[in-house]
């Protein structure tokens, strides 16, 4: 059986970890991509995204409280056994695997395209993944500490960013309120399933959090407040640079920070919004990491699963520099990750309850 921590995290680590793998996916390329489907509605979709998936991560969560010390691996292990379990184990583990590595490299592509366009794309990513890979050696205590120790600190950013948004915010933009229409609306909700797909990778965390009512209302709380996150940012874009130009801004939430200034004499501060950013981000992929190499090490029963971060690590950095460019990352790869993972994220957790609720029958 893999190594259990000694240390175990409260509601506000829990919390503060699960709110920056979330609503950080309002600041990368993936907005772009979801304006061009839904134009101004492209807010909805986070709420029907939210409103899709909430009965499954319900479904999966009253497993978990009926077994208590048990992760999703070793319930699949209950339930279909050892060799199905480590199918499906695998299959989520590749998915992780290449969600990471696209995820960091879309990051890095960001940072160089906005903020450090002389730095080679390897030294940058590999500087990005070693503070990444510096962060979940550590452990998941210390990572749930460091969470929310920044969290004030980035919420305060992000109010002060809305704010000063709001005086260049037209407030018509926002018509017409459905976009491209309601049917588009519900397909993309669909379809985008996977914005919320940590709140089901963390169960193999589920352990390693203080209890089951912590972990519950850390969870539910964080995907409430990750949503609100969400649609306040989808807003302020709509409303400043209107839909049509949102779909063609490559990085809407670095324009955003470059287009805010203080008056007339403190400009170009993106900097300090860039700092505490770039802080969320490494604590995200510090986890992102360590998820990896926690499932690796269910799957193929390795004790100490620490001990493969760094050849973890190594294998993200030369899967994520095999894209030629950032659109074949995100338009492409990503696109196939989304299509088919939201299957499975719908899926898996009522057919998991459905069997275990079977074998409960039976064994009475």
């Amino acid at each position: 059986m893999v190594k259990v921590e000694k240390d175990l995290i409260g509601i506000r680590e829990f919390f503060s970890i699960m709110v920056f793998m979330i609503s950080t996916k309002a600041t990368d390329m993936n907005t772009t991509r979801l304006f061009e489907d839904t134009l101004n509605s492209a807010w909805m979709v986070i709420i029907g995204s939210f409103v899709i998936i909430l009965p499954s991560i319900i479904v999966l969560n009253l497993v978990l409280k009926k077994y208590q010390t048990k992760n999703l691996i070793e319930l699949l292990q209950i339930a279909m056994g050892r060799y199905v379990a480590f199918g499906i184990g695998f299959i989520l583990f590749l998915f992780l695997l290449v969600n990471t590595t696209v995820e960091s490299r879309s990051y890095a592509d960001q940072l160089i395209t906005m903020n450090f366009p002389k730095t080679p794309l390897f030294i940058l990513y590999i500087a990005l993944l070693l503070f990444c890979l510096w962060g979940a050696k550590k452990g998941w205590e210390a990572l749930g500490s460091v969470a929310w120790m920044i969290f004030p600190y980035v919420t305060i950013a992000l109010g002060i960013l809305v704010f000063l948004l709001a005086k260049d915010a037209v407030i018509n933009r926002i018509f017409p309120l459905f976009g491209a229409g309601k049917w588009e609306i519900a397909k993309s909700s669909f379809d985008n399933v996977p914005i919320y797909a940590e709140a089901f990778f963390v169960s193999m965390l589920y352990p390693f959090v203080k209890d089951h009512k912590t972990y519950s209302r850390g969870l539910f709380g964080s995907l409430a407040y990750s949503a609100l996150m969400m649609v306040i940012l989808y807003m302020s874009y709509i409303l400043v640079f209107d839909s049509q130009s949102v779909g063609k801004i490559t990085y809407p939430f670095n324009e955003a920070t470059r287009l805010v200034s203080i008056g007339r004499v403190i400009t170009n501060i993106e900097t300090f919004f860039l700092t505490f950013w770039l802080l969320v981000i490494i604590v995200k992929f510090a986890v992102y990491l360590y998820l990896v190499s926690m499932l690796f090490g269910y799957v193929f029963n390795i004790k100490e699963f620490e001990h493969t971060l760094i050849p973890i690590t190594i294998l993200v950095l030369l899967l994520g520099l095999i894209p030629t460019n950032q659109l074949d990352n995100i338009f492409i790869v990503k696109q196939k990750i989304i299509m088919y993972s939201k299957y499975m994220l719908l899926l898996l957790p009522p057919l998991l309850w459905l069997i275990l609720k079977v074998k409960a029958v039976r064994n009475r």
